[in-house]
């Protein structure tokens, strides 16, 4: 040993080196002659060593939590398609409602994005509300009476007013 260097008398009595937070900790150093370091010196190493132990603690602590709470990709995607879905759903809602349409064909429209689900919206809206009620397919009334076809009985229908 003795190839190492020992320190001179000169030399400063603490080396400063930085922790883990930033701040600097002295380490006092052993003396010339081979002695221990005093008692407040092993004092201030044993409490910068146990903060040192504390902060891993709370860091292994809270990575510990981390992981206990931490959700799998799969998981993650599970709830991202769940949410995509409802969103596709309340949207289906949402159209029937301002076109009109009944449950039954809300849950009919379909469309990859919002857009194709409007026009799918629209089109069914328009099969829908264009659907004739029991009346008949030719336009007539049937509760109206027809009108003669006898010139004479045309005019006896038409009203005289007296003047």
């Amino acid at each position: 040993m003795a190839d190492t260097a020992t320190p001179n008398p000169t030399d400063s009595p603490a080396e400063h080196v930085p922790s883990d937070d930033g701040q600097e900790v002295q380490q006092a150093e052993r003396q010339d002659d081979g002695q221990e370091l005093d008692a407040d010196a092993l004092r201030a190493e044993l409490k910068v060593a146990r903060d040192q132990a504390a902060r891993y603690r709370v860091k292994a602590r809270e990575t510990t939590e981390a992981l206990k709470t931490a959700k799998t990709p799969e998981e993650y995607q599970a709830v991202a398609d769940r949410a995509a879905e409802l969103e596709t759903e309340l949207q289906r809602e949402r159209l029937a409602r301002k076109y009109s349409l009944p449950d039954a064909l809300a849950e009919r429209i379909s469309g990859t994005d919002d857009h194709a689900r409007e026009a799918d919206a629209k089109t069914l809206a328009e099969l829908f509300h264009s659907r004739t009620g029991g009346m008949g397919r030719g336009g007539l009334d049937p509760s109206v009476t027809p009108a003669p076809s006898d010139p004479g009985e045309l005019a006896a229908s038409i009203p005289r007013a007296r003047r």
